[in-house]
Parts: structure tokens; sequence; C-alpha cells
């Protein structure tokens, strides 16, 4: 099944996406995603029994965050990171940053490749208990200097944190209780103050770029979604401040 384009442009990658799945095998999966529809941003998705993902479904929630922070937006994509699917498995992760080549500035696609690690550790550890010696002294032989090899020990970084939700509705569930969980109280309890600073957070995540996302918030802070729009102008405007005050030192000097 192949999502309809939002972006046309796209398009022209259905065959580079679905080539990259055969030349790599059935323990990569390969993905494009449209920027454009976050909510099911997902329009091609090969082997996706990788994060049981299919095609519609929508951005992840690291997804979202690339999207959103102003330093990833500069770079060529996000390569080898570690994340782990939603069976808690261990997956390295790609994204490359499609441009717009009327807008060279303008991330319109992410081009991700997923491959699952299972086999890869199983090799690693198999190879481990090969290349396992005796680091005891042995009698009547002088011990090499050469170093053993040890196998075993926590060789990865500390993977990504990233929901490979199949549908809209986990990825605002999921974003809405990591909050609620670590703050132990209902939204609607919180104070102005309170609810600022979470809609910051959500805002810093893409939380907003999700079609619907304001409403939601709006039901779960018992607000109005003018007020919660009125929330995140707010912070809207408090992060263009350092960037024009810059603007005007630069201007003075």
């Amino acid at each position: 099944m192949v999502e309809e384009f939002a972006n046309p442009k796209l398009k022209m990658l259905t065959p580079v996406v679905k080539g990259l799945a055969k030349i790599l095998g059935k323990d990569y999966e390969v993905n494009l995603h449209d920027l454009s529809k976050p909510e099911n941003s997902l329009v091609l998705c090969e082997n996706g029994h990788v994060t049981g993902r299919k095609p519609g479904g929508p951005m992840t929630d690291f997804g979202l965050y690339m999207m959103q922070d102003e330093d990833y937006k500069k770079k060529e994509g996000n390569f080898n990171y570690l994340a782990r699917n939603n069976r808690g498995e261990l997956i390295r992760c790609s994204a490359i940053f499609i441009r717009d080549d009327e807008d060279p500035e303008k991330v319109i696609g992410f081009l991700c490749v997923n491959y699952d690690l299972k086999k890869a550790m199983a090799a690693q550890e198999l190879l481990g208990e090969l290349l396992h010696f005796n680091e005891e002294p042995v009698k009547e032989y002088h011990r090499s200097e050469i170093p053993s090899l040890k196998a075993g020990g926590e060789r990865f970084p500390i993977p990504v944190k990233e929901w490979f939700a199949q549908d809209l509705e986990e990825v605002v569930t999921d974003s809405l209780s990591q909050i609620k969980m670590r703050i132990a109280k209902p939204l609607s309890y919180l104070s102005k103050k309170e609810k600022q600073d979470v809609i910051s957070e959500l805002h810093d995540k893409g939380f907003f770029l999700l079609k619907g996302a304001v409403d939601i918030l709006a039901a779960e802070m018992e607000n109005t979604k003018y007020t919660i729009y009125s929330y995140i102008r707010d912070v809207q405007k408090k992060e263009k401040e350092p960037a024009k005050k810059k603007k005007q030192k630069r201007l003075k000097s």
C-alpha cells in the first residue's frame, strides 16, 4: 500500500525506498516520511515488521523533535543512532533529510533506515564466546604480553527514546502520559505558569505540529483552544527574543 503524497516532489523517491529494502534485506526497514502531514507522515514503509508500522502511520516523537529543533534543521540527517522498537528490541536508525530543490533550507521529508540488531548482537555474542581466553596464569608457561580479548560488557550508547507509534493517538497519548507521570497530577490542576511550562516543553518536542494536538491538550487542561494558542504564541515570542537582541546588538556595533 502506498499513501497519497501530499508533497508530489517526494514521489520520485519511491523506487529508492523499494530498491534499498531489496538490496539491504528483510532486517532493514526503509521508510519515507512526508513532513507536510506529520499526523500520518509515513507514506512508504518497506519491511515494516522491524518496528511494526505501516504506511499511513504518524511521525515518531523523536522525528517531531528533529522537525522542530533548529540545530537539526541545519544538518544533512541523523545517522546510526541507537533506539528501541516498541517491543523493546535494539535497532540502529538513520534519517536522511530530504530538502526542497527550490528552497534548500526547507526539509520536506525523512528517508529512514532502521536496522534490526538481533542477528548482529547474536553474532557478537558468539564471537565473544569463541574469543574468550583463560586469563589465569598458566603453570610452567610464560604468560603472553598480548592483551586478552574480553567478551561481554555493554558496548552500546544509551538508546534514543523514540516511540514508533502505529497511529496518531499513540503519539499524542504517549507525549501527554510522560508529562502526567512526571508531574503526578492531572493537567487541569496546574497553575497558569505550570501550564505554560508544559506547553513550552511540548512545543520544543514538536507536539503542536500534529493536527488536533491543540484540541486534545485544551481538553486535558480544561481550557479553550484559544487559551492554548495564546500560550503557544507566548512561547514562540520568548524563543525569538534572544535572536532579536543579537540582531539589535549587531546593528549597534
